[in-house]
């Protein structure tokens, strides 16, 4: 029995494979993908919190032709491209994403019908931090160690980079405050060095090296370099490079240098005796390209202890001004939230009137309450209530649904606003587009823009998490599946370059010590509303028809915390039921967005992502708008102009003020230690600090000078007085002077701390740096040790 058992099953079993034998064999057979897929991070493989990461994936078909899409997923959900692989195909993709704050890698993949290939990249946030280089052809490691700094200035470590990591598009090279150019230029493709001149327009610094090799270096950026009619001259002396970084020795005797004529708008830096000029200075908009004529990347300037002087001044560090003013939250976060509000300040979406509110609640607990049971009582059944409480609750949440819809409408509402950045200079623009969707039902909508936009979800600023997206990156980019709520409201940005001739213009001049601009409309329609806007104030410009021209004044300085947005506006714009009203708290928002809310900030001449700007507006929608698809949907469009401006000193006279100088601590001894970037705690000892002129100053000749030292940075920059107290007597102040070298006491600081000096060239070099040394003495009980910061003030004549 046993046995006939297992025969029985043996059969069974053996008819069931043969099944399922013959049931796999019906169903298709895949292979396994052909296609190799590698991929690397651009941009040294950093990204800045909330901003861009640029991807380049290769992807090689050994196989049959197919196609699929490249994927990569984050946080804020998939972005995907779309590719087609003929066989034999060997394509370069370029991905862009945004990474979650602190992701270490990044997951790749190319899904095709055969089967996916995946790849896996290591990625690193940037340091929130205003200062951070990167190196472009450091192949000997020369160039980094001098890019520190020392002490209190030290930056981060620069970033090493090669030409292959500069991305094709800004965006991802955000992050980087500037780039120093030691490499070839000419591998560079159009869309590479567009990018590169697109992100020094918006703030960023370009420093080329020339030397020997200079055409290699300077190939791809002939249109933007301070000088023309390059050409190498060998044996100039580099005294003169020596001085301008207050050292008395050179890294070499002479040198080969790529040298020019100075192009219209730029500025000498440093002269060699000969006239040979060793470096130049070119704005192009908020940003600006220096050429240094000699190869710094050498082993000569690697130990040369006036390396770090001589960048410290090329590109000086925001360290002083952060710890005066604190540091700043991410900008592009700061900015997507002010964008948020600003798309928000539509009648759509305010709420309903109180009045309306309180009659729906009262009327709702009437009904519910006291009216049904006197109803059911009169009839003699209240036991309904168990029936008509529900029915009375779905009536009611019908008829309130339907006060809402009519309120609110039935129609989808999108909101735009396009910021059009640009530069005097012209030909393209960087185009970030946000517009905000109102839906008036719980639904999922297909957004898309009709150009090679990157597209994102703004954060909400309710503080609830929002549901990841599908983006399709490629031309037309679109987003699949935004989910928005009953009545809700979601934003989204649309970020791209687009060929675009600049509708405004600016040029500069020096008045009775102010810096005045002149700003033009080029275009041939009415611009509104033009202003100058930065993060030490604005100036509201008025209405400009076309061709016309207006003045306006440069803030110095704001310390009362008021906003660029409430100097352009007043405090108007708070009134949501007047049209007009609204208008401006829009345009006031924009301008928070921009430069930063209410802030104390010093002015002056170094600039970047938050500004200084000249904008104005247009009631119409930007080049590059996001249309919701499928649906003819009510909207509001404006855009605004953003140009980037670096204010120039024009001819004449003028005054820089203690912020705009560049501090530097050239020395220590004794007892004298750090108190945060450019303050030194300091007993028995000394300290020995360089105060030099701005680059945009670099050729002013001084009529007079006032030293100022403080406690700290605020106390001296923020001018809070020039009396003493502040030290036990014994601290002395002491300036050096240029020729003789010889030290000259200016005074004891117990007494004061503020000394005008009556021979500006006795103590500033023809370089424009001051040499300024502070003595203490032991500390006093009563004391104890004591702060101390320097910086000057100077007035002076700009020759032609």
């Amino acid at each position: 029995m046993t046995n006939r058992t297992l025969s029985s099953r043996g059969i069974r079993l053996a008819a069931l494979a043969a099944s399922l034998s013959m049931l796999l064999g019906a169903l298709p057979v895949h292979a396994a993908s052909a296609i190799d897929i590698e991929a690397r991070a651009l941009v040294a493989g950093r990204y800045e919190v909330g901003g861009w990461m640029a991807l380049s994936v290769t992807l090689v078909n050994d196989g049959e032709p197919t196609e699929g899409y490249l994927t990569a997923q984050t946080e804020a959900g998939v972005v995907r491209r779309f590719v087609e692989m003929p066989a034999g195909a060997r394509k370069v993709v370029m991905l862009y994403v945004q990474p979650e704050a602190f992701q270490r890698q990044i997951g790749v993949s190319y899904e095709e019908p055969n089967g996916t290939a995946t790849a896996r990249v290591d990625v690193q946030v940037l340091e929130q931090s205003d200062d951070q280089v990167a190196v472009v052809g450091d192949g000997t490691g020369t160039l980094r160690p001098q890019l520190l700094g020392s002490g209190d200035f030290a930056s981060p470590e620069p970033l090493a980079m090669a030409p292959a990591d500069i991305p094709e598009r800004p965006e991802p090279l955000a992050g980087l405050s500037a780039i120093v150019w030691a490499g070839d230029s000419a591998g560079l493709g159009e869309a590479q060095r567009r990018a590169l001149e697109r992100w020094v327009g918006e703030g960023g610094q370009l420093v080329i090296l020339g030397g020997p090799d200079w055409q290699a270096r300077t190939s791809a950026f002939a249109d933007i370099l301070p000088l023309d009619g390059l050409g190498a001259i060998d044996a100039v002396p580099q005294a003169s490079l020596a001085a301008w970084s207050g050292q008395d020795a050179p890294a070499l005797e002479a040198a080969t240098v790529s040298t020019g004529t100075l192009r219209a708008g730029a500025r000498a830096l440093v002269t060699a005796e000969g006239g040979e000029i060793l470096a130049s200075m070119r704005p192009i908009g908020a940003g600006r390209v220096i050429l240094i004529g000699a190869d710094l990347a050498t082993q000569e300037y690697r130990g040369w202890e006036g390396a770090p002087r001589l960048w410290g001044r090329m590109l000086p560090t925001n360290a002083i001004f952060e710890q005066f003013v604190g540091g700043g939250f991410p900008i592009d976060q700061q900015l997507d939230s002010a964008m948020s509000g600003a798309l928000s300040t539509l009648p759509t979406l305010d709420v309903p009137p109180a009045e309306l509110l309180l009659v729906i609640i009262v009327g709702y607990i009437l009904l519910i309450g006291p009216i049904s049971y006197l109803f059911l009582r009169r009839i003699d059944r209240r036991e309904l209530a168990w029936v008509t409480a529900p029915i009375l609750i779905v009536l009611f949440s019908a008829c309130s649904y339907g006060v809402g819809r009519t309120l609110k409408g039935g129609d989808v509402v999108v909101n735009q606003i396009t910021l059009i950045r640009t530069t005097s200079e012209g030909g393209t623009a960087s185009v970030d587009t946000y517009a905000g969707i109102f839906s008036p039902d719980r639904t999922t909508y297909d957004l898309s823009v009709d150009s090679d936009a990157l597209l994102g979800r703004l954060a909400r600023n309710d503080g609830l998490a929002s549901t990841p997206v599908d983006v399709e990156q490629g031309n037309p980019a679109r987003m699949r599946e935004l989910a928005i709520g009953v009545f809700g409201f979601e934003g989204v940005r649309a970020a791209g370059v687009v060929e675009h001739e600049p509708t405004l213009s600016v040029t500069w001049t020096a008045s009775d010590g102010d810096v005045v601009g002149t700003v033009t409309n080029t275009s041939d329609t009415t611009i509104s509303d033009v202003a100058y806007i930065s993060g030490s104030g604005g100036e509201r410009i008025g209405d400009l028809a076309p061709g016309a021209s207006a003045e306006f004044t440069i803030p110095s300085e704001n310390f009362n915390g008021s906003s660029a947005a409430d100097q352009v506006y007043g405090f108007g714009g708070f009134d949501a039921s007047n049209e007009e009203q609204r208008r401006i708290s829009v345009r006031r928002q924009v301008i928070d967005a921009l430069v930063g809310f209410a802030a104390f900030d010093m002015g002056g001449f170094d600039v970047g992502r938050r500004g200084p700007y000249v904008i104005g507006w247009r009631e119409e929608a930007g080049p590059m708008p996001v249309s919701v698809d499928g649906l003819n949907a009510q909207t509001y469009a404006s855009s605004v102009e953003v140009l980037s401006v670096r204010p120039q000193l024009g001819t004449g006279q003028v005054t820089i003020e203690p912020h705009s100088m560049l501090v530097d601590i050239v020395s220590t001894e004794g007892d004298a230690n750090s108190g945060g970037p450019g303050m030194i705690i300091l007993g028995e000892g000394s300290v020995v600090y360089s105060v030099a002129l701005p680059l945009e100053a670099a050729d002013m000749v001084p009529t007079s000078l006032e030293i100022l030292v403080g406690p700290d940075p605020s106390m001296v920059l923020g001018d809070q007085g020039g009396f003493g107290g502040f030290w036990p007597a014994g601290f002395t102040a002491e300036v050096r002077n240029p020729t003789s070298g010889e030290w000259t006491l200016l005074g004891d600081l117990s007494e004061t701390s503020r000394f005008d000096i009556a021979d500006p060239a006795s103590a500033m070099s023809e370089t424009g740096r001051i040499m300024v040394r502070i003595t203490g003495v032991a500390a006093d009980p009563n004391f104890g040790q004591q702060g101390v910061f320097v910086s000057a003030q100077v007035s002076g004549v700009i020759d032609e």
